[in-house]
């Protein structure tokens, strides 16, 4: 049935692999197996050129060696062309110049427009009035076999040594790239540090832990989030989330940055900020750089507070000993004692309590994060 198809000689190959066919050369009948997907191909008996189309097998006269091709060109070269004779031959004629082409219509599209607007500035510059002469250019060197070297355009032979070659550069290393390349300001790295021995530096910002490079000791990284009653002590450098529902109750609290909805009674010491949004009473100190009431909060802390910067923009009952300055926002209000460098009290802030107010040596220390 397939014989009219692939050749009419029978076949003596086996049944053809998985995902192959079997292609009959028409030329000389010799069988061989190609992909199912086969478009073109040469035999390997005879190296003709094999095109199959629907199935069917069609030989055309081209072959693996380029036989069949065009070859006008190849008999243009081998035919020498005769040798003129500039006594005999005639003067030849300047050839015409070609019609100057049309300038691009509308019609053309506004592209060619621009394209011919391009090339006409590359083509014919407009000269200016102030351009300078030409230059000329320099004289051809003189060429190897010309002769010897007239003493006056001679060089001076010195005996002082070949000047040294520079160094090779230094190959940068792939954490210097990728400081160079602005990594560190996209975010690639985070900053770390050591809870035992105060190392700082820099991890992977997708890191869930690291180990300290100067004593080894390890460091969780991972962030926390609390949605109901735990009692366990949090030690990580990344942040702590108390939701709504979520009351902590534990020793102490180390962590990056703190934001809490719910009840924390836990010693809290945050290396960045703590900010508070919830109605209820804190028990246990608060060490952190930036101390934050957001509006809507009415927090009631047993303990003192210690900040850098101070930002009270709800109702906080409390004492606040703060090493900068602090800001008590339009619907702010402190009912307790104040110690920082400058408090700020917009219209509408209150501040019922002691102010006191330290410059320079007297300022208190902030403790330091364990």
């Amino acid at each position: 049935m397939f014989g009219r198809f692939f050749g009419t000689k029978t076949s003596i190959l086996p049944t053809p692999p998985k995902n192959q066919i079997e292609v009959v050369c028409p030329s000389c009948g010799a069988a061989q197996y190609e992909p199912r997907l086969v478009v073109s191909t040469f035999c390997k008996k005879c190296g003709v050129h094999l095109t199959v189309e629907k199935r069917r097998v069609v030989a055309s006269a081209v072959t693996r060696s380029g036989a069949g091709m065009d070859d006008s060109w190849a008999i243009a070269e081998e035919t020498p062309s005769p040798t003129p004779d500039p006594a005999k031959e005639p003067v030849a004629k300047p050839a015409a110049a070609p019609p100057p082409e049309p300038a691009p219509t509308a019609a053309d599209g506004f592209g060619a427009f621009l394209q011919s607007q391009n090339l006409s500035a590359l083509t014919d510059p407009e000269p200016s009035a102030d351009a300078s002469p030409p230059v000329e250019e320099a004289a051809a060197p003189v060429a190897a076999d010309a002769g010897p070297t007239p003493a006056a355009t001679r060089r001076p032979q010195s005996n002082s040594p070949p000047p040294t070659p520079a160094p090779a550069p230094h190959t940068a290393t792939s954490l210097q790239k990728m400081k160079e390349q602005g990594m560190y300001r996209n975010g690639y790295f985070k900053d770390a540090e050591c809870f035992d021995c105060g190392h700082k530096f820099k991890t992977g910002r997708s890191a869930k832990s690291a180990n300290c490079p100067a004593c080894g000791a390890y460091i969780s990284l991972e962030d926390v989030e609390i949605n109901m009653t735990s009692t366990q002590p949090i030690k990580t450098r990344g942040n702590v989330l108390i939701r709504k529902r979520g009351r902590l109750s534990a020793s102490s609290v180390q962590c990056r940055d703190l934001e809490c909805h719910g009840i924390i009674e836990a010693n809290v010491t945050c290396s960045g900020d703590a900010s508070f949004r919830t109605n209820g009473t804190i028990i246990g100190e608060i060490h952190c750089q930036r101390f934050v009431v957001e509006k809507g909060a009415d927090v009631v802390f047993l303990n003192s507070v210690h900040a850098t910067d101070v930002d009270i923009q709800a109702r906080f009952t409390g004492n606040i000993y703060s090493t900068g300055p602090v800001l008590i926002g339009g619907n702010g209000s402190i009912n307790g004692d104040v110690t920082a460098r400058s408090v700020s009290i917009e219209p509408g802030g209150e501040l019922n309590g002691a102010m006191n107010i330290v410059r320079g040596k007297q300022q208190m220390a902030l403790p330091q994060a364990n």
